[in-house]
Order: C-alpha cells, then sequence, then structure tokens
C-alpha cells in the first residue's frame, strides 16, 4: 500500500467553505459515506486521520478523504 499524501488541514478547508468529507475505502471495496467534518481541529491534516479509518463493508483500516464541495444548483435566480 502506498503511503497516504499530505493533504489540507481542515482549518483549510473550512476558509474554502466546506463542512463536510467524503471518506471512501482505501481498498476498492466500493464502501463511501459522507460525514461532518466539525468534529476535528483546524490543525489537523485530512491525511493525519485516514489511516484510523476502519471499513464498515469490509472491515480493513484505511480511507481516502476528500472535501465534499457541494455541487452547484442548476438553474438561476428570478
Amino acid at each position: 500500500m502506498t503511503p497516504y499524501p499530505t493533504k489540507i488541514t481542515f482549518g483549510e478547508m473550512r476558509e474554502m467553505g466546506v463542512r463536510g468529507v467524503l471518506v471512501y475505502c482505501r481498498h476498492r471495496c466500493g464502501h463511501h459515506t459522507e460525514i461532518s467534518a466539525d468534529g476535528w481541529a483546524d490543525d489537523v491534516r485530512l491525511s493525519d486521520i485516514e489511516p484510523r479509518f476502519v471499513c464498515q463493508r469490509c472491515g480493513k483500516r484505511g480511507a481516502e478523504i476528500r472535501p465534499d464541495h457541494q455541487r452547484a444548483k442548476m438553474g438561476t435566480d428570478a
């Protein structure tokens, strides 16, 4: 397994207006979830916590965590 690349901090992510993260099983079993990022301190990096996650489907340790940039809503303001 390749090492976890260094990612942004939760504080940097929140500065961009992002309040949640997407968590994907690192072992490609297809399991993923969306969670709030409010519980982590600003100085913690997303990559710091990736090795601690345990997949609820396959039981293996390790995740890929990404900021949850909400998709833009289609349409216009009238």
